[in-house]
């Protein structure tokens, strides 16, 4: 591999991951706007006195308005929103966000470029926009502090925005004009336009004022990265394959959070972690899913680990919201809409006929399986933790193995015996647990309800597999779904108008969370998952969902660790465990001595 164009990057990356630093530095010392005039003064003069020289400004008229929408939104989009933005947002948590910017080019080039957008794109972003959302949760609906923290978020996030549109629509002028032109004139244009905004008398004052250490940072901006950055990236990029050069831009984000902390004392939280890490998560399942031949199980997979993760983090978010509003509330807040949109869409993409002991299996899943599980979990969440939830809803496999046996015919085996008998044990400890805890906020009768609403997602998942393989695993979610959002007319609370009506932003994005990404999508992608593999195997995947669940309580709801949580949940992986893999260590022992 080319060693300059290695070089090349690393240098590029640690330029572009300090950057967010002295954005930072400047926006706060001298304030975003003589900070913004200041920097394209500079730059601005630079650029024009190199169009002067090579030439390469003559633009037909024909391109003329789609170079201004580049100029005028891309790029001075981009640095009104990351001058203001970073005036609010640590140079840590703003570099985390601006690594969404490769979700975001993909997701407008196939609105506007009609390239395609793949499934691993889709929940690239979801999983993306989860760790963004993680990154300012703690501040939704907060003080006045955590609103400018808030709004300086959104102005980071929409400055990705920008630059999505600068990059997607940049595109077919850079190829007829040359990278230097556009991006020379796009620069110049934008730098106008910022010098018309905020250049002022006081301009000057704070140019006099300025310290050498300001002039170093606007240096570095302006030289360094805007100008030898460029260069080095694009050097570095066309002497190495897509897919490694496009690696680099992981250790953006990576190189901003640490220098951050370095060079300006911000601290370093578990949110940031976890929010950063689902970030680049989902930037690397868009990223590299397309190079690997997806298809049959090794797009089941992808579909699984997906809907695993989104239901760890769904007693998350209805653990919030029942406490914040009721489980009634939370749990029609969650499933009506999901029902709607699930119909909607239905009528978009229509279904095969059904046969009507096919609709029994539908129906049976919907009102059985998961209108049961929903009452159930959300009446016990009210007294039991997320965290705990989490662990409880690891049964799940064993109750599906469980009612593989008693609907589906399969064989009742001593390994499910014995592993239903020791995840039991380890929801028996939970139970025992939380009245030993001193100041536990765990009901015994909770832990029963939430533990009786897992039996109601194994008769789901065992109704509605052979439904599944014959009509289209979306479509038979899609129709499971609004079946089951017809029961809640039942549970509508009397006061749920002014339920909603007092609702914070947090609490309308928690509900946002478990509809579209938690019910609908994590739904659709489970039954297509399970379509298309064994039951018994992809009940494996059942495993992450009380890990990050677990995780989550602690992280995002602060709530505490203890020695039940710990005993009990390992007991509870250990039964599930044992029920679901005894079976292949014996046949794989057997065939071992028995070659």
């Amino acid at each position: 591999m080319n060693a300059r164009a290695l070089l090349a990057l690393f240098f590029t990356v640690a330029v572009w991951g300090v950057g967010p630093v002295f954005i930072r530095t400047l926006s706060v010392e001298l304030g975003p706007a003589d900070h913004l005039a200041i920097r394209y003064a500079l730059v601005s003069l630079a650029y024009v006195a190199g169009l002067a020289i090579i030439g390469g400004w003559r633009i037909e008229r024909t391109d003329w308005p789609r170079l201004a929408v580049v100029s005028f939104v891309g790029m001075l989009g981009y640095n009104l929103g990351s001058a203001f933005g970073f005036a609010y947002v640590t140079a840590g948590i703003g570099s985390l966000i601006i690594g969404t910017q490769p979700l975001l080019i993909a997701l407008l080039a196939s609105l506007v470029a009609h390239e395609r957008l793949t499934m691993a794109t889709g929940i690239g972003l979801a999983v993306a926009f989860a760790g963004t959302a993680l990154l300012v949760w703690n501040d939704l609906g907060g003080p006045v502090g955590g609103a400018e923290f808030v709004a300086g978020s959104a102005l980071v996030f929409l400055c990705g925005v920008a630059w999505a549109i600068y990059v997607v629509l940049s595109k077919p002028l850079i190829q007829k004009y040359g990278a230097y032109s556009i991006t020379a004139l796009s620069i110049s244009l934008a730098g106008f336009a910022i010098l018309a905004l905020f250049a002022r008398s006081s301009t000057l004052a704070t140019v006099s004022a300025m310290t050498a250490r300001n002039w170093l940072d606007m240096g570095f901006l302006a030289v360094l990265s805007t100008f030898i950055a460029t260069i080095t990236w694009n050097y570095g990029v066309a002497r190495l394959p897509a897919a490694a050069a496009g690696a680099f831009i992981y250790l953006v984000p990576i190189v901003g959070v640490f220098s951050g902390a370095l060079l300006l004392g911000e601290a370093v939280t578990a949110e940031m972690l976890v929010g950063g890490g689902l970030i680049l998560l989902g930037v690397a399942i868009a990223q590299f899913a397309p190079l690997v031949k997806f298809g049959g199980k090794s797009l089941a997979v992808v579909a699984l680990v997906f809907a695993v993760t989104m239901w760890g983090l769904i007693p998350v978010a209805m653990r919030y919201l029942i406490l914040a509003t009721s489980p009634n509330a939370a749990m029609v807040l969650r499933l009506y809409p999901a029902g709607v949109i699930a119909v909607a869409v239905l009528l978009v993409v229509g279904v095969k006929p059904i046969a009507w002991r096919d609709w029994g299996r539908i129906a049976i899943a919907a009102l059985a399986g998961n209108v049961a599980y929903q009452v159930l979990a959300a009446h016990g969440m009210q007294s039991v933790p997320a965290s705990w939830t989490g662990l409880i809803f690891g049964l799940e496999p064993v109750f599906i193995a469980l009612f593989a046996v008693v609907l589906a015919g399969e064989r009742l085996t001593a390994w499910l015996i014995a592993g239903i008998g020791l995840a039991l044990l380890g929801t028996l400890a939970l139970m025992l647990g939380s009245s030993l805890v001193p100041a536990s906020e765990v009901s015994p009768l909770g832990l029963l309800l939430v533990t009786l609403s897992t039996m109601g997602w194994g008769i789901y998942t065992v109704a509605i597999r052979p439904v599944s393989q014959r009509l289209g695993a979306f479509e038979v979610a899609c129709l499971a779904l609004g079946l089951s959002a017809l029961p809640m007319i039942f549970f509508v609370p009397p006061d749920l108008p002014q339920v909603a009506q007092s609702m914070d932003l947090s609490q309308w994005l928690a509900v946002g969370f478990a509809v579209v990404f938690g019910t609908f999508l994590a739904t659709a992608a489970w039954n297509y998952g399970l379509g298309h593999m064994e039951s018994s195997l992809a009940g494996v995947f059942l495993y992450v969902q009380p890990i990050v669940a677990a995780a989550g309580g602690i992280v995002i709801l602060g709530e505490p660790p203890t020695w039940p949580l710990a005993a009990g949940g390992a007991l509870i992986i250990a039964g599930v465990a044992l029920a679901q893999f005894g079976p292949r260590l014996r046949r794989t022992q057997f065939a071992a001595e028995n070659p």
